[in-house]
């Protein structure tokens, strides 16, 4: 919950920060034009003073929507994209497979659950983090595959800038999710142990696994 926390907070400053950004790109982008509080509120169906709020980051009922139209009226164009950073809320299917891989894998280890990148400014979180001497186990929990490669390609990512020494995989063992595991199996062998049983002996008594893994639970 702190991890999750955090994200919050710093997602809201994120968004300060940005805001007045925006206003000051607006009003630049105002003063090209050579247009005046109230002509671009005539264009875009406001009032004057809540253009000038707009330009202060001062407008509480500025939508995404009501911004494009804003940015449009003086001669900009709104673009937005969303990153995967981790560290979301956990819908109730991935907590059950975090405690079921905890509850059989977790008690030989130092465990921390949705464990920060130490990277300022980066809010990725890895799901789980098991420590135990030298060895830094990051654990990802996938209830649903989709992409099967960006979602490999995300958690080597994490684990690389945590500083893990290992990953495993922890895949919901759904039967959408075997199908598209067995379809790439041979592609994974080179990358990852997927001997579930063998993985799962080897953390529950401590041991590095040797490899990186997928576990099917």
């Amino acid at each position: 919950m702190a991890t999750r926390t955090r994200s919050i907070d710093d997602a809201r400053r994120s968004w300060e920060r940005m805001a007045v950004t925006t206003g000051d790109e607006l009003r630049a982008a105002r003063y090209v034009l050579g247009a005046t509080l109230q002509e671009v509120a005539d264009a875009i169906g406001v009032s004057a003073s809540e253009v000038s709020r707009r330009e202060l980051a001062k407008s509480p009922r500025l939508t995404g929507e009501k911004l494009a139209i804003h940015a449009a009226a003086v001669g900009l164009r709104l673009s937005v994209r969303l990153w995967p950073v981790g560290g979301g809320v956990r819908d109730a299917g991935q907590a059950r497979y975090v405690a079921a891989f905890l509850a059989r894998a977790g008690r030989a280890w130092r465990v921390v659950v949705e464990a920060p990148v130490p990277i300022a400014g980066d809010l990725r979180a890895a799901d789980i983090l098991l420590v135990g001497g030298a060895t830094r186990i990051a654990v990802e929990v996938i209830t649903r595959l989709a992409d099967l490669q960006a979602q490999v390609r995300a958690a080597q990512l994490k684990a690389r800038d945590i500083g893990a020494t290992r990953l495993i995989l922890v895949i919901a063992g759904t039967h959408a999710n075997r199908r598209a595991l067995s379809a790439v199996r041979g592609a994974l062998l080179d990358s990852f142990d997927l001997d579930t049983r063998r993985l799962m002996s080897e953390l529950a008594t401590g041991r590095d696994p040797g490899r990186d893994g997928i576990v099917v639970l």
